[in-house]
């Protein structure tokens, strides 16, 4: 006797995976796009906050006001180019302190705004730039002019 093979059913569920891939796929596409833009925009503020502290350092050691504005956008446009941030930056410097006499406390502000492209990333539906202004403050030397 000889026994005849039947075929099995295919599962209900054939099929299901392509589906889900297709539906997962543009997800997992969209997140990674949005963690690119994350990354983009953090690393343009963590750039732009250590421009304005090297702007702040620079200002603070200087021996004048005019000197301790040359000095602190040289230092900030430097700091921005070497860490590979293409951005035109806006530097503001609060030179108050150094009206005060040599010897007082004082303080010099420095403010960089920088304007940062999402445009390069080729990501549809995306603003062209996003703005990050960041501010440090560093004391002056209150000796600067004894030196």
């Amino acid at each position: 006797m000889t026994r005849q093979l039947r075929p099995h059913p295919a599962p209900k569920d054939a099929g299901n995976a392509v589906v889900e891939a297709a539906i997962l796929a543009p997800l997992f596409i969209l997140f990674l796009a949005g963690l690119l833009v994350a990354m983009r925009i953090q690393h343009g503020a963590a750039v732009v906050a250590q421009a304005a502290a090297d702007a702040a350092r620079q200002a603070s050691i200087a021996r004048t006001a005019t000197q301790a504005q040359a000095d602190a956008t040289t230092s900030a446009m430097a700091t921005l180019r070497n860490r590979g941030l293409h951005c035109t930056p806006n530097i503001q410097l609060d030179l108050a302190g150094f009206r005060r006499p040599t010897g007082q406390d004082a303080t010099v502000t420095a403010r960089v705004t920088c304007h940062i492209q999402l445009t390069d990333l080729g990501l549809p539906g995306l603003p062209g730039s996003r703005t990050v202004t960041r501010e440090r403050l560093s004391p002056i030397d209150p000796y600067r002019e004894v030196r």
